[in-house]
């Protein structure tokens, strides 16, 4: 292969993945819904059946839990995707069956104290009396380890680890998919304006991120009132690693002369470098903290940048100016950031209602014992899904289109309305299957939820990497449909296999 062969391959492949509009919402949806349905139809299966053999958990069950978890929604980004909504309807209609042919039928008797408790009873939120039922939120109090760690297992949300899974999934299968051809390019991450996949994906895995940011303040909510400076530097220690991940990315880039898409962050920002710098800002935005949640902040940041853009002439420099110096080589990521940024307050602050057994728990005087409060959690996910569904609409009643290159208003609030959306029918989805999940010992999540979650970002940087060895290995735009699906399969059942790898081996790798 001549040198002109490999400046004309990559010119085309830069070509494949430019200029782009995105596609319909409702698309977007029905894909994403996939891996909904399947944790719908894994709960059935763990629920009221014995076909996965977590006992021994061997590579049977990892083999199933990839077919149920991982498949459908690989065929929904790529060949199936135009049929996204009846493979939900599959998917569920199988749990339906499930259900109806496994699940074991109330009697009488509890049929007719189901009818006199009242649905959304004030005080208890759970059909076995949790009246009685105190947890100690905080875990410093605990002497023994083993208690310690059981209580923080206990703790932990089954609707919330199978959601930032979710991301992780449909992040990992799309950052590779979308150099082959099976992957369609109203999936492919827009230009200017436009609601693609990928747009949505890159939003919402900085909303996972900003959920989970929330429990050190929980735990220990000292931590709030810490010292600037102290803050900044834990801030800095945090960051330090991505942004070298940042670095390297970029080094080996431009070494091995690979694909740029430059208009979606510049000449040489990347992702890392945005989720690198966010702890970094997120700290100097505590200082207001005493005077507005974090949401607020949010808010005012990304209304302040939305004038910016409108007024001040800032979009039509992202969008024009020339490559002359550092700053404006990398003025769309640069840009970006402040969008990123409102995303990321916005989820820390829904966080603090997320995480804790009880969502008032963050807000309340006395932290020291609290009653799980799982119904309430659903009704606050639902309020704020509709509430930022409405700022969405309006955003767009204003003319504001949907922008991930310049993560402007409208942007931001759909991303925040998907996610809190999506968060509370996986919560819907648990509170149907594990009401008691905190009392009762249940396989409530799939072993490989569990090995994604624990070492989310090692994975996606090992994403990261085979997606480049891939593309260096392949002529992927020229690569046959059957054979894309195998790599791709192939692709994402490595980078899960190595997470349970991880598990196993109790390795948590700290990025």
């Amino acid at each position: 292969m001549d040198d002109f062969d490999e400046i004309a391959y990559k010119k085309e492949k830069e070509d494949w993945v430019t200029g782009h509009s995105g596609g319909s919402m409702w698309e977007i949806n029905f894909v994403t819904g996939v891996i909904l349905s399947s944790y719908i139809l894994w709960s059935a299966l763990a629920k009221y059946t014995k076909v996965f053999n977590y006992a021994t958990n061997d590579i049977g069950t990892l083999i199933l839990e990839f077919i149920i978890l991982v498949l459908p929604s690989v065929f929904a980004c790529t060949v199936l995707s135009s049929y996204a909504f009846y493979i939900n309807l599959l998917l569920i209609s199988l749990s339906i069956f499930i259900n109806s042919k496994f699940a074991p039928k109330p009697t009488k008797e509890e049929q007719e104290a189901l009818k006199k408790k009242s649905k959304w009873e004030k005080g208890s939120d759970d059909e076995d009396g949790l009246e009685s039922l105190l947890i100690k939120e905080g875990l410093d109090g605990i002497d023994d380890e083993s208690s310690k760690i059981k209580l923080e297992n206990n703790q932990r949300k089954p609707f919330l680890s199978v959601y930032r899974a979710s991301m992780m999934i449909l992040t990992c299968i799309s950052i590779l998919a979308v150099d082959f051809f099976v992957f369609p390019r109203r999936f492919a991450k827009s230009e200017t304006f436009g609601t693609s996949l990928m747009d949505l994906g890159v939003g919402s895995f900085v909303f996972s991120s900003g959920i989970v940011a929330a429990k050190p303040f929980l735990k220990r909510p000292e931590n709030r009132f810490k010292p600037l400076k102290g803050q900044l530097v834990k801030a800095l220690k945090q960051t330090f690693p991505i942004l070298s991940l940042g670095f390297i990315r970029l080094i080996m880039v431009k070494g091995v002369d690979y694909q740029e898409h430059v208009t979606e962050y510049g000449v040489h920002w990347n992702f890392f470098f945005t989720l690198g710098f966010l702890p970094i800002f997120v700290t100097l935005c505590r200082s207001l903290q005493k005077y507005m949640r974090f949401s607020i902040v949010g808010l005012f940041i990304a209304i302040f940048y939305q004038i910016a853009l409108w007024r001040f002439g800032l979009e039509d420099y992202i969008q024009n100016a020339p490559r002359t110096n550092l700053i404006n080589a990398n003025r769309e990521g640069i840009a970006s950031f402040w969008g990123y940024l409102s995303i990321f307050l916005f989820a820390f602050d829904i966080g603090h209602y997320v995480l804790p057994l009880d969502p008032y728990f963050a807000f309340r005087q006395n932290r020291q014992i609290k009653k799980p409060k799982p119904k309430k959690l659903l009704m606050i996910l639902f309020s704020w899904s509709i509430l930022f569904w409405t700022g969405f609409i309006f955003t767009l009643i204003s003319n504001i289109k949907v922008s991930r290159q310049m993560a402007n208003l409208s942007y931001v609030f759909w991303v925040i309305s998907f996610n809190t959306t999506f968060l509370s029918l996986f919560q819907a989805v648990e509170l149907y299957y594990f009401t008691n999940y905190w009392k009762v010992y249940e396989k409530t999540v799939p072993n490989m939820v569990t090995a994604l979650n624990d070492n989310g970002l090692t994975i996606f940087l090992i994403a990261n990497i085979l997606t480049g060895l891939i593309n260096l290995s392949f002529r992927t735009i020229y690569t046959s449909g059957f054979l894309a699906e195998i790599i791709i399969i192939g692709y994402i059942f490595t980078v899960i296999s190595v997470g349970m790898l991880l598990m196993k081996l109790e390795w948590k790798l700290k990025l």
